[in-house]
């Protein structure tokens, strides 16, 4: 098991009232995590709802989020159904800084043959060779399921230096780990599950849920790093029920940056169902 876990918030994208982009709201969550012990910033995904932003929009979140972050703790995701798209959004990021990205594989239609390749190999020609590029696999979301032999032959081919997936469990990353070279790293969705990832040879996880309250996902990661697995376990009693709590809902995340001062609205794009305002997690008295 590593005892370098990484951890990856991935960022909410704050809008107004009127469902117009704050992109004040977002500089201030931005400054507000810059100074935290982890890996990097994941921007302008899944949980910064990509698919409800213009390119423009999601150009200028990324821009704000490594003008206040900075470069090397952000990864910009550029993402797309198209691969014109993606790599016109590579290209834009680059422009105004981004080193690291991350793209979810194309979505919406089947990806026949060797066009998930070609996707992935149009986006590392556009990037310079010492950016890094990591290929983002959401089956549920998008329709794309590709088995961990195939993606990680993919990876090799398109010379890609990582792997963010998001299905439930960790079979796929222990499975895509074994057929991947040992340096090139793995990160899971699942924030609730930073041990088993580990223990299926993860490097971490990207969690939407850490934004709202870093300690708890820190003290379990400094655990791990010290190799007290014990302490690691007992975490959580803090990272389980604010991963209930707040995790199935981006309204619920917003809400709780809205009650830290952070957004202004708890206002989403996406299509969410309106889930009662989450009451407070008491990390001494909460129970799994």
């Amino acid at each position: 098991m590593s005892t370098r876990p990484h951890l990856l918030p991935a960022l909410a994208t704050a809008f107004a009232h009127d469902g117009t982009l704050d992109l004040a709201s977002c500089r201030r969550l931005f400054a507000h995590v810059a100074d935290l012990d982890v890996e990097a910033h994941f921007v302008a995904g899944t949980t910064g709802e990509f698919v409800a932003l213009s390119d423009d929009e999601r150009i200028a979140v990324l821009e704000a989020a490594v003008e206040e972050i900075g470069t090397a703790h952000v990864f910009a995701h550029v993402g797309a159904a198209s691969t014109h798209q993606a790599v016109t959004l590579a290209h834009r990021a680059r422009d105004v800084g981004a080193t690291r990205f991350a793209a979810v594989t194309p979505y919406y239609t089947d990806v026949p043959g060797d066009a998930l390749l070609d996707y992935y190999v149009r986006l590392r020609d556009v990037l310079d060779g010492d950016d890094e590029l990591f290929a983002y696999v959401f089956p549920a979301r998008t329709g794309v399921d590709v088995d961990p032999e195939r993606l990680a032959d993919v990876v090799v081919a398109a010379g890609l230096d990582g792997v963010k997936v998001s299905v439930p469990g960790t079979r796929y990353v222990a499975d895509l780990v074994a057929s991947l070279p040992d340096d090139v790293p793995v990160y899971s969705g699942n924030d609730a599950l930073l041990p088993e990832v580990l223990d299926a040879g993860g490097a971490g996880v990207v969690s939407g849920v850490m934004q709202v309250d870093p300690a708890p996902f820190l003290r379990q990661a400094q655990a791990l790093r010290a190799g007290d697995r014990a302490a690691a376990l007992a975490a959580r009693a803090d990272v389980d029920p604010l991963v209930a709590a707040v995790g199935p809902s981006l309204r619920a995340t917003k809400q709780r940056l809205v009650d830290a001062g952070l957004f202004r609205t708890a206002v989403v794009r996406v299509p969410a169902a309106r889930h009662p305002r989450p009451a407070p997690v008491a990390p001494a008295v909460a129970q799994v």
